[in-house]
């Protein structure tokens, strides 16, 4: 599976990519000792994205909104038929910290 592309144009501050990095290898952490596998997080301007399975084998969608106009305060995440679908199955949000009671079925 392809690793989605990260943007690197050299107007996105360093402080970004470093909440990008620290932040989602926080997820990506909660996420394996979950059972999920497949985690992938693609880093844009001043937001970010990602896929993942679920043990049961259902795909999610997970994403935070653009941080320079909202507070890093809740993710976004949802069904995915695929790890293409950006479109998927109803939003549910819940606080960054709150991830690993997430019941993914």
């Amino acid at each position: 599976m392809a690793k989605s592309k990260h943007y690197t144009g050299s107007d996105l501050g360093q402080d970004f990519r470093t909440f990008y990095t620290k932040e989602t290898n926080r997820i990506k952490k909660v996420l394996t000792e979950m059972g999920c596998t497949n985690i992938e997080f693609s880093r844009q301007f001043y937001y970010f994205y990602g896929f993942f399975t679920a043990p049961s084998g259902q795909v999610y969608y997970m994403s935070c909104s653009d941080v320079r106009h909202f507070p890093y305060e809740k993710l976004l995440y949802r069904t995915a038929a695929t790890y293409k679908d950006y479109t998927g199955g109803y939003n549910c949000y819940v606080k960054p910290d709150g991830i690993k009671f997430i019941n993914f079925k």
